[in-house]
């Protein structure tokens, strides 16, 4: 009976010591450059920030071939608007409403034609994302995080 007394009264006061933080070291992770803008741009006023609109940010990733050298279309409502190299991204300015956002990896080089369509429900003053880019599985990957978020100011 002692020896079970015993270790309830060191379960219990093991249990009300305050605890030891345990200091844990890892590397910084490696930083991650920004995409920067869109190096072709067809259609400037898709690009240009109007009052009442919403936001898409497309971004292409380096993935979409396997030498990451492919240009990616990006066309809003059927008209074409900028193409994405490696690392690029394009913000497009969107009146309210339905819209469509056509994604078409240019057949050039060694890179396989590929095409996506993503619709949106554009809300005046957020902003949607579109991820681009390829797996193992897909010639062209396309997430969308479409979580209204407000615009910067």
């Amino acid at each position: 009976m002692k020896p079970v007394l015993a270790g309830i009264l060191c379960l219990v006061l093991a249990g009300c010591a305050p605890a030891m933080p345990v200091l844990v070291l890892s590397p910084d992770p490696e930083p991650v450059p920004p995409p920067s803008p869109a190096s072709e741009i067809m259609n400037e006023e898709a690009v240009t920030p109007r009052a009442g609109t919403g936001a898409i940010i497309v971004t292409g990733d380096g993935r979409i071939s396997s030498d990451g050298d492919c240009t990616l279309e990006v066309a809003l409502d059927d008209q074409l608007v900028a193409g994405l190299r490696p690392g690029e991204r394009v913000v497009l300015f969107a009146e309210p409403g339905p819209r469509v956002v056509s994604l078409n990896v240019r057949d050039e080089g060694s890179c396989a034609p590929a095409s996506a369509q993503v619709a949106l429900d554009i809300v005046a003053h957020t902003t949607q994302r579109i991820q681009a880019g390829s797996d193992s599985r897909y010639d062209l990957k396309v997430e969308l995080d479409s979580y209204g978020r407000s615009l910067p100011r």
